[in-house]
C-alpha cells in the first residue's frame, strides 16, 4: 500500500488523469481536511459553468447535463482511484464533494448568503452523516461514495431554503466581515 498523499507508480497517462480528477484537481491532496478543500474547489467550477451556460431554460438544462455527467463519470473514477491508491474511499478522493456542490448550486445564485450557508451546512452534513447520508457512506462502493454527498447536498438545500425564508440576507448586512 502507498501513503494516501503519495503518488503511486502509474503505468499510463490515463491513471494520472483519473487521479487528478478524483483528487479534485489537486484539492484532495491538502494535508488537512481534504473534503473541505474539495468543497472549496467546486466554487470556481460552479462559477465557470454558470457563466458558460447563461440564464434561461437551455442554460440550466446544459448545467444539469454537465452535472449529471460529472456525477456519472465520478463512479468509475472513484473505482479506479481506489484501485490505484490501494484503499477504499480514500480521504483525498473529493470528486464526490465537487459533484454534490455542482448539483446544489444549479438553481442557487452565487450570493454570499448562499455560498456561506451552502458551504457550512454541506460540510456539517458531510461530516456528521445523518441518514440517508450514513446509509450511502456504509455502502463502501463507488456509488456510495458519490451518493452520500448528494444526500448531504439535499439536506443543505433544505437548510439554505430555511435560512432564506426565516433569516434572510439582512443578517449578512449586519456584519462588516461579509
Amino acid at each position: 500500500m502507498t501513503d494516501s498523499n503519495e503518488n503511486p507508480p502509474l503505468s499510463h497517462w490515463s491513471d494520472k488523469a483519473v487521479l487528478w480528477f478524483g483528487r479534485g484537481f489537486g484539492a484532495g491532496l491538502a494535508w488537512v481536511a481534504p473534503g473541505t478543500f474539495g468543497t472549496l474547489a467546486a466554487f470556481p467550477l460552479i462559477w465557470l459553468l454558470k457563466w458558460a451556460t447563461g440564464d434561461g431554460d437551455l442554460g440550466i438544462t446544459f448545467y444539469y447535463t454537465v452535472t449529471l455527467f460529472y456525477f456519472l463519470a465520478g463512479i468509475p473514477i472513484c473505482r479506479r482511484c481506489e484501485e490505484l491508491l490501494g484503499k477504499a474511499d480514500p480521504g483525498e478522493l473529493v470528486i464526490d464533494e465537487i459533484a454534490a456542490m455542482l448539483l446544489l448550486f444549479g438553481h442557487l445564485d452565487l450570493t454570499r448568503l448562499n455560498i456561506v450557508t451552502g458551504f457550512a451546512f454541506f460540510r456539517l452534513f458531510d461530516v456528521r452523516k445523518p441518514w440517508p447520508v450514513s446509509w450511502a457512506d456504509r455502502r463502501k462502493d463507488p456509488l456510495g461514495i458519490m451518493l452520500d454527498d448528494v444526500f448531504a447536498a439535499g439536506y443543505t438545500l433544505i437548510c439554505i431554503w430555511l435560512t432564506q425564508k426565516f433569516i434572510g440576507p439582512e443578517i449578512f448586512e449586519r456584519f462588516s466581515i461579509f
